[in-house]
């Protein structure tokens, strides 16, 4: 049987008089199915002044304590109370509790500083969801040996923090030079630059671990985790689009997941799309995990595009050399040495345009050795939204419009956005797409925010070749406020969407916060 608050309408929009007759209602209904209830949540509009109506008498805390005590056969709980002690709900909680979620503040430290002070072998998971500190987490590992999966938000009392090697040293203590083998899955969310120095000191102590995601990796990060956790399987960046704050615009530094790559065989899930790896280091290093990975979300940047070398040399060829022209018309020997220097620059111009060819295919060969990749993802959506970054192109360049909307009723002043990011992988034919032939199990393509210069005959191809395709993200309708019409986006998505109608176009862009309560 399962029993939440968030089933019920909330007390607080009740009456006083209805109000104390639902909470009493409910927390009866809890007592009576004692040995049935296996989920027990309670919503805020339950919290701890709401016990008063079953036992005036005893302090709200010790009625909460009651109530967890006879639930005999309690597999999760949830609970909201802030004067409770997390070692003391697990001591009343029943011996089989597997879950425990306190979304709200809990009190984690006894007077001795501790945690928990003895074993509890049925926790199976823990959610906490308020700032906590190194103790916390290392009475957690230690008392909890069969913990499988461990959230934390809201990042670590640094107050507490004395240095790396104190810590280190602290740490063997507190875990009786133990490592903790059952955890499988760490979320951390909500984590600073001093967070992540914390969490390099946990990382020993877990040597297990499966599962690892956090808001934003860093290369401290990325190295501890290699140096520590072998048997990764799934790396991941929270979903941080949207809310508060626009993390996608915010350009991150190149190569911080390549540790992970060369050094995580076991890598199956590489969701970090906000990421950036230098197609140098792409094709420059092994990488271990090549043909286990079924999910790699990240950008290949510092590509050089082909089309614009081969500008630059026509360029050069048909126009000739303007300073040269000049010194040839002066006479003497400069005219000569005019041509050489133009036919040095056509040779150097003529080097990189193979450099780059064999740059994109060296790139597309190890892509094209991620057979079993169902997901693959080499954009973001990285606009702000206007009311973020400033509202139009006029505002953000502090110019007036060259239009007077009064003269041309058709004129419509479109909201600023930036173009698409840099240096990314041109998704033609030409350049070597047609490598990826290989990925028959590709279910999810994405390249939003890719300077693509894809055309009709690449949906051809990618309709022919990739027979398992269900979802692009990349051409789909824009969902961003006041944009200018792309027409090149809208004919490319209704051709795949007359070659594979089946295929749904969409963006990964979404207007949430992770975790909120």
């Amino acid at each position: 049987m399962t029993m939440t608050g968030r089933d019920h309408t909330p007390v607080t929009t009740l009456g006083s008089e209805k109000q104390n007759a639902l909470i009493q209602a409910v927390w009866e209904l809890a007592q009576q199915n004692s040995s049935t209830l296996t989920t027990f949540r309670i919503d805020k509009s339950f919290a701890r002044p709401s016990l008063h109506t079953i036992n005036p008498a005893a302090p709200p805390t010790e009625a909460m304590y009651n109530t967890i005590r006879n639930l005999s056969n309690l597999l999760e709980l949830e609970i909201i109370d802030d004067k409770a002690d997390f070692d003391r709900v697990l001591r009343m909680a029943s011996p089989q509790l597997k879950y425990l979620c306190a979304p709200g503040w809990i009190q984690l430290r006894g007077t001795d500083g501790q945690l928990l002070h003895e074993t509890f072998t049925s926790v199976r998971t823990v959610e906490l969801f308020q700032e906590t500190d190194l103790r916390a987490v290392f009475s957690l590992l230690r008392y909890l040996p069969n913990l499988e999966s461990l959230l934390l938000t809201g990042g670590f009392n640094q107050e507490l923090f004395q240095n790396d090697q104190l810590e280190a040293m602290e740490a063997r203590t507190r875990m009786d030079n133990t490592p903790n083998r059952s955890l499988r899955q760490l979320t951390l969310y909500g984590i600073q630059f001093m967070d992540t120095r914390i969490m390099t000191t946990v990382f020993p102590w877990i040597p297990e671990l499966r599962e690892f995601s956090c808001d934003e990796l860093c290369l401290d990060m990325s190295e501890a985790l290699v140096r520590h956790c072998q048997h990764l399987e799934v790396v991941c960046e929270l979903d941080t689009f949207g809310g508060d704050y626009e993390t996608r615009s915010e350009r991150r530094g190149f190569d911080i997941v390549m540790p992970l790559l060369k050094g995580c065989p076991s890598l199956r899930v590489l969701d970090t799309v906000a990421q950036r790896i230098q197609g140098d280091s792409f094709i420059g290093y092994e990488i271990v995990c090549l043909e286990r990975l079924e999910t790699f979300r990240c950008q290949i940047g510092g590509m050089c595009r082909l089309d614009e070398a081969i500008s630059r040399v026509l360029n050069l060829t048909l126009t000739g050399d303007s300073d040269g022209d000049t010194e040839e018309q002066g006479g003497g020997g400069q005219g000569i040495g005019s041509v050489a220097s133009r036919a040095d620059k056509e040779r150097g111009l003529f080097d990189e345009i193979r450099r780059n060819e064999e740059r994109y295919r060296k790139v597309y060969k190890q892509l094209s050795k991620m057979t079993k990749l169902r997901v693959l993802e080499l954009g973001q959506e990285y606009r702000a939204e206007p009311d973020t970054f400033g509202s139009s192109q006029s505002a953000l360049n502090g110019m007036s419009s060259d239009f007077d909307e009064d003269e041309d009723d058709d004129y419509v002043d479109y909201n600023w956005y930036r173009p698409p990011i840099e240096d990314t992988l041109d998704l033609t034919l030409a350049s070597g797409l047609n490598q990826l032939e290989t990925l028959k199990n590709l279910e999810v393509f994405g390249f939003e925010g890719v300077d693509h210069r894809m055309e009709k005959v690449e949906m051809d191809w990618m309709a022919a070749k990739w027979p398992k395709l269900k979802v692009m993200r990349g051409i789909h309708v824009d969902i961003l406020p006041n944009v200018e019409p792309d027409t090149k986006r809208t004919e490319l998505r209704e051709y795949m969407q007359m070659l594979r109608p089946e295929v749904v176009h969409e963006t990964l862009y979404k207007r949430r916060r992770v975790f909120s309560r």
